[in-house]
């Protein structure tokens, strides 16, 4: 409106323009209010998802570390599997036939397989229930990998 149209308005037309300016002003405001409320809890939900997420970051490297333990782990069995089978050629090597060498060294190696076997079993059932556990519920799943990292060194 220009200042002409305002000064041939009526006194109680202008006050009821400013009502329902106020009213409007009031309004934006009680909006704005609510806006800031929002923002503030988005805040806090942000800032407890970047917590969450560090905490993620800190189970990932320990199970990172731990992968590449077992990894070590499976190649030092294996390097001892090689050995064994080298020893075993050299055992049927001597010996008179290879049905004598097979008998004396058949159990020896099976037990030895069995084992290798059983703890690669063990360390892939281990990994993916701590996967599951983790996809599930991280904080179950970080008190399990403590109490299985216990566990585990008592197993070596």
């Amino acid at each position: 409106m220009t200042g002409k149209e305002l000064q041939k308005l009526r006194r109680q037309d202008i006050l009821q323009l400013l009502l329902a300016q106020s009213r409007e002003a009031a309004r934006l405001q009680e909006e704005q209010q609510e806006l800031e409320e929002e923002l503030l809890r988005i805040e806090k939900n942000n800032e407890h998802l970047t917590r969450r997420l560090s905490e993620k970051d800190v189970l990932n490297h320990k199970l990172k570390g731990r992968l590449e333990e077992k990894d070590r782990r499976i190649i030092e069995l294996e390097t001892e599997s090689e050995l064994w089978t080298v020893h075993k050629d050299k055992v049927i090597d001597e010996a008179g036939s290879v049905a004598d060498a097979a008998l004396q060294l058949n159990g020896v190696f099976d037990a030895v397989q069995r084992a290798a076997d059983q703890y690669l079993y063990n360390i892939r059932q281990r990994c993916e229930a701590l996967a599951d556990r983790l996809y599930q519920d991280p904080e179950e799943g970080s008190d399990w990998i403590s109490g299985w990292d216990s566990n585990s060194r008592e197993d070596m």
